[in-house]
């Protein structure tokens, strides 16, 4: 009786671990003035054997990279989108985030202005740069997400609506969560 008892609450306690698993925390903060990329055996352990299955993986044998994508991603060129990739390269135990503007986006300055709920404003600006450039500008979105916030981005002249459905938003913000949880950042 005492076994069946405790194999319930194993099971149940499973059962919890693996719904909060799939689901990322969608309050969850970060810390924008860290940056980091070196990952754990334990954080790739976890991501390979319970988040991978929500994405593409690509193999560059040359490179010796994995690169994730998210499987629910918007992959249409109607609309401007910028796609989050999550790098492993795990000859070196880090990972790295990768931009990937759709065709709409074609300027190598990307800026991106948005309104809270509160009526706060802001903006921010990607210029080609290093890796370190990619995750903050990454961490500044994430953050407005995360605030509820409405973004628009420059497409020439002109300042058009970005990642205003809430499956391109829940796209970003997974994948956002899943690399800070490989680096280590939550």
């Amino acid at each position: 009786m005492v076994a069946l008892t405790m194999k319930n609450n194993w099971l149940l306690l499973l059962s919890i671990c693996l719904c909060m698993a799939c689901n990322p925390d969608k309050n969850t903060k970060i810390d924008k003035s860290m940056v980091a990329f070196k990952t754990t055996d334990s954080s790739q352990l976890y991501f390979k054997n319970v988040r991978q299955a929500y994405y593409d993986k690509e193999v560059m044998e040359a490179a010796k990279l994995e690169v994730y994508r998210l499987e629910k991603r918007n992959t249409s060129d109607e609309e401007p989108i910028i796609n989050l990739s999550i790098v492993n390269n795990w000859r070196f135990d880090e990972a790295y985030i990768l931009l990937e503007p759709n065709a709409i986006i074609t300027s190598s300055d990307i800026n991106i202005r948005w309104v809270g709920e509160g009526g706060n404003e802001g903006a921010v600006t990607y210029s080609r740069g290093n890796k370190s450039e990619i995750v903050k500008f990454a961490d500044v979105i994430y953050d407005q997400i995360q605030q509820k916030s409405q973004f628009e981005i420059q497409i020439g002249e002109n300042w058009v609506p970005f990642i205003a459905s809430s499956e391109d938003r829940e796209a970003f913000r997974i994948t956002m969560f899943d690399y800070y949880s490989l680096v280590q950042r939550l």
